[in-house]
């Protein structure tokens, strides 16, 4: 039996379709999109690639590092990634397409493997840096994320909803060159999506750092202006020093492109749902002891789970719809 599979050397922004016979000495090569070091994605990835290429040697994960959710939706829509990390709300607006999809091709080939996460948005300053609400932003020189990332898009919603877009001045840069620029004091505070991110938990550890409080109305204003966010706390076990604290949370998805066999996502599925497994997912990174089916909340997003995904749930009992 034939079938195509995609390669890509980590970084670069072309694919390369190749056929093979998916024989006992070959190797299927899945590119899978996740974020630019220090970013959740990138170490999430990272964490199941490995594992993964290791216990199913049929399959070789290759790591992408892309700017986020937003590239690796855009992405898998061109036929460049078989993976990726993909937040609910990038799933729903590609179908239309509108947001940062618009003006172009609807991502009808993405399915659903598994919900990896729920992430929070957050902005982070230094210790005596004088912002100590989010309306103190106004003004001062705000980190974003990197260009096409989910970070950027959740920030700019965040700003968008409480009226400060247009009053700070954002910075487009990595997670790691932002958390080394506020430790530096080059900018006055970072917008992150997702927790822990390795950035923060640096700056928490060596410098100290201050998570802005939502009050009830902006918390409120948000989940008013933008429904696909959801008010939860992020734990004080997340950063040092930093207490527990509620926040925009916003549900993320492990999706892949329908081209990739029902078999291997079914065989990848039985994989790393087994309990030692999932144990070393989240040693690899907290987040991923969150993973699960949630079917029916994928489903409502207007796309459909993997053949493979449906075909592992159900045979567990798990699927819902």
């Amino acid at each position: 039996m034939k079938v195509k599979v995609f390669t890509m050397v980590v970084g670069l922004a072309v694919s390369l379709g190749l056929t093979q016979t998916v024989a006992a000495q070959d190797k299927m090569n899945i590119a899978w999109g996740g974020s630019n070091p220090g970013g959740v994605m990138y170490y999430m990835v990272g964490a199941a690639g490995t594992i993964i290429s290791e216990k199913l040697p049929q399959y070789n994960i290759n790591q992408v590092t892309t700017g986020g959710s937003t590239e690796n939706a855009k992405r898998i829509i061109k036929g460049e990634l078989d993976m990726g990390i993909v937040y609910g709300a990038h799933v729903f607006m590609a179908q239309k397409p509108e947001g940062p999809f618009a003006g172009g091709a609807k991502g009808t080939m993405m399915r659903g493997v598994a919900k990896a996460y729920k992430g929070p948005t957050y902005f982070v300053t230094l210790p005596g840096s004088g912002i100590n609400k989010l309306g103190d932003l106004a003004g001062k020189t705000v980190a974003l994320g990197p260009p096409g990332s989910g970070t950027v898009f959740n920030c700019s919603n965040i700003l968008r909803a409480l009226g400060l877009l247009d009053k700070v001045k954002p910075r487009m840069m990595t997670f790691a060159d932002a958390g080394r620029a506020l430790g530096n004091r080059q900018i006055d505070a970072l917008c992150q999506s997702s927790a822990p991110a390795a950035a923060v938990k640096e700056i928490a550890e060596t410098r100290g750092a201050v998570v802005l409080p939502y009050s009830d109305a902006e918390m409120a204003q948000v989940t008013k202006t933008y429904p696909f966010y959801v008010k939860d706390t992020m734990p004080a076990t997340t950063y040092k020093g930093v207490p527990a604290v509620d926040l925009p949370f916003l549900t993320v998805y492990w999706v892949a492109h329908e081209r990739v066999p029902a078999k291997a996502v079914e065989e990848i599925l039985t994989l790393v749902y087994q309990p030692e497994i999932k144990k070393q997912l989240a040693a690899g990174h907290k987040a991923w002891a969150q993973m699960e089916p949630d079917t029916k909340n994928f489903l409502a997003l207007g796309v459909p789970m993997h053949p493979g995904a449906e075909a592992y749930y159900k045979s567990k009992g798990l699927w819902q719809q």
